[in-house]
């Protein structure tokens, strides 16, 4: 999983404690490649006292899928599969001083996951200046549905490191740099990679997916979040992405929010992303190598996000929100498929009091 900065990072440093508020939310994602997903969410959250909140949550992933990713001469046609993660965090303000930290536990049919995070954010002149330090472990079990024999290891640390400065009343930008290290099985155990004289020709065999052991990462990016008059604000960002697979990518973001009204507000937001393909990748395996693989995201692929979202205040301690995301990924390298259409809708509530 690559490294992600949150949409709303620019303006957590400018956040106050939470109030208390619970959050429903439901996601339907569904795209070309006979892929769905629907994630239903719920999450609470309270001010415990002044300075500490607790936050609890549990999302769902209900899929099913006969993508060209899964569909390989060891694998069903279509399957069907329900991850469940359950979180809890916990912050802790002391003067300017902000700690915080979290645990989730996620289980599907064929993975077990346990992931702690810990962070601080230090604010400086008189709030301006906000420096932020995280660290991540996710500890996983992959194993392989029909095989109580099939078990592997993978650990994923990630360190973070942000500067958010308040440049003046209306601009806001940030730096911040990502580490993450993985180490264990990082293939998927139901995933055959054909090997053939050519694209044409008929698979001579088929081997089992092999990627290296360890993976190192590193992530830079530069966001700005500009208010625009009372109602509206810019929010912007860049991403330059490498790791030692030899994947290098760059992702730019741009999202605008205006009231419409004084209760409705819009947000348009957009998402191009670019990347060249990992080393030992290859579009036709002749033969077969130390590491070989049949994933199309370790391949040269371009993509290009649009959405739109409606929140709507019913009251002042109750909001509704719609959104619709549409998306395009165009594949180079990979001849099962050479693009994918898709959408991510969701409706949501969120109470705060």
């Amino acid at each position: 999983m690559q490294l992600k900065l949150a949409l709303g990072v620019l303006a957590v440093s400018q956040v106050a404690n939470a109030d208390t508020g619970f959050v429903s939310k439901v996601q339907v994602y569904a795209d070309s490649d006979h892929t769905t997903v629907i994630s239903p969410l719920v999450q609470g959250r309270a001010d415990v006292t002044p300075d500490t909140t607790i936050t609890l949550g549990y999302v769902a992933d209900v899929v099913s899928s006969a993508s060209v990713d899964v569909v390989s001469q060891a694998s069903a046609t279509t399957i069907h599969d329900t991850r469940q993660q359950a979180s809890a965090s916990v912050a802790q303000t002391i003067g300017s001083l902000k700690l915080h930290g979290g645990y989730s536990y996620s289980h599907e049919n064929d993975y077990l996951s346990n992931s702690l995070n810990a962070g601080l954010d230090q604010e400086l002149f008189d709030k301006n200046t906000t420096l932020s330090l995280g660290y991540s472990l996710s500890l996983n079990d992959v194993g392989r549905s029909g095989d109580l024999n099939f078990s592997r290891g993978l650990d994923n640390h990630g360190v973070s490191a942000s500067w958010s400065q308040l440049v003046s009343p209306t601009l806001v930008t940030q730096l911040t740099y990502e580490l993450g290290y993985a180490s264990g099985f990082q293939s998927s155990p139901y995933r055959f990679v054909p090997v053939r004289m050519n694209l044409d020709a008929a698979p001579e065999f088929w081997v089992m997916e092999t990627d290296p052991d360890t993976r190192l990462r590193h992530a830079f990016v530069l966001g700005v979040n500009r208010a625009i008059g009372d109602d509206s604000s810019v929010q912007a960002d860049y991403r330059f992405y490498f790791d030692d697979w030899g994947i290098t990518s760059h992702t730019i973001g741009l999202r605008y929010f205006t009231h419409l009204t004084r209760n409705l507000e819009l947000r348009l937001r957009e998402r191009f992303y670019t990347q060249g393909s990992a080393s030992f990748y290859q579009e036709n395996y002749t033969s077969v190598t130390k590491y070989i693989t049949f994933d199309r995201e370790l391949s040269s692929l371009w993509s290009e996000t649009l959405g739109a979202k409606l929140s709507y205040l019913l009251t002042p301690h109750l909001e509704a929100e719609l959104k619709v995301d549409i998306f395009y990924f165009k594949y180079a390298e990979f001849a099962p498929l050479t693009s994918r259409t898709g959408t991510n809708t969701g409706l949501g509530l969120a109470m705060t009091y």
